[in-house]
């Protein structure tokens, strides 16, 4: 059985061949809510797909225009078992009283998960000492979504207790080939970020793209790629179901 962590099958490009996607392989699909309308669509859909796994959220791009929706989205938490896609992103927003803001808003729901016993699945784009400092303060399973940081970066997050999610577009991406390298398999994740990061460019990505990622660990890791995708599949059962 495959794992994607993170996705977002409630977009639009999805529309079409929904169905067709998610019974392409054997896999279960985390789907990771951004705002009031994707946190919404995304628990219909879990109603409608019985390997789909709704996780809900506020991305840390929204802090800006979505504000008022925080209180929402933190109320739906307590529908869910995963939270997501929370995190910071001081890529896109660059003005140090949103990045507080941002810091603000993902504490609220460090400590709903703390409370609640619930995983999260955080977005972090820049900003990473930021990250590992608040992360210090709680105690929370959590797993950094296509982690785009270093080796030396990764380990630290997997000294907090933290897991490293990658995607399918390590198969040309040697930075995340090298975290791969140098991170122990207990501590990975597979996902897709769908429709986002997939394995060639300009194509939309899907979960079981996580295929190629399994391979391209198999590969680095030189192991069987069975042996990737039991692995991952406890790991994902240990830290994200917590079973």
């Amino acid at each position: 059985m495959y794992v994607d962590v993170h996705a977002h099958i409630d977009v639009e490009s999805f529309d079409g061949d929904r169905d067709l996607v998610l019974s392409e392989c054997e896999i279960t699909v985390i789907n990771a809510g951004v705002d009031i309308k994707s946190n919404l669509k995304t628990l219909e859909l879990y109603k409608k797909y019985n390997n789909v796994i709704p996780a809900v959220g506020f991305h840390p791009e929204f802090v800006k225009d979505k504000l008022d929706e925080v209180d929402k989205c933190l109320e739906l938490v307590d529908n869910v078992n995963i939270i997501s896609e929370v995190g910071i992103d001081y890529f896109w927003i660059k003005e140090p009283e949103f990045r507080k803001k941002q810091l603000e808003i993902l504490s609220k729901f460090l400590d709903k998960g703390e409370r609640q016993r619930k995983p999260l699945i955080i977005h972090v784009r820049g900003g990473i000492n930021d990250l590992i400092n608040l992360l210090s303060s709680y105690n929370v399973n959590f797993v950094i979504h296509a982690f785009e940081g270093s080796p030396s970066v990764a380990q630290k997050i997997v000294e907090l207790g933290g897991m490293i999610s990658i995607p399918p577009v390590i198969v040309r991406d040697k930075y995340r080939q090298e975290v791969v390298k140098n991170i122990d398999l207990n501590y990975i994740l597979t996902e897709t970020d769908s429709p986002f990061l997939p394995p060639q460019k300009m194509e939309r990505n899907k979960p079981c793209n996580v295929i190629f990622t399994v391979k391209k660990i198999a590969e680095l890791k030189k192991i069987e790629e069975k042996e990737v995708i039991r692995q991952i599949h406890e790991n994902f059962t240990k830290k994200i179901l917590m079973k």
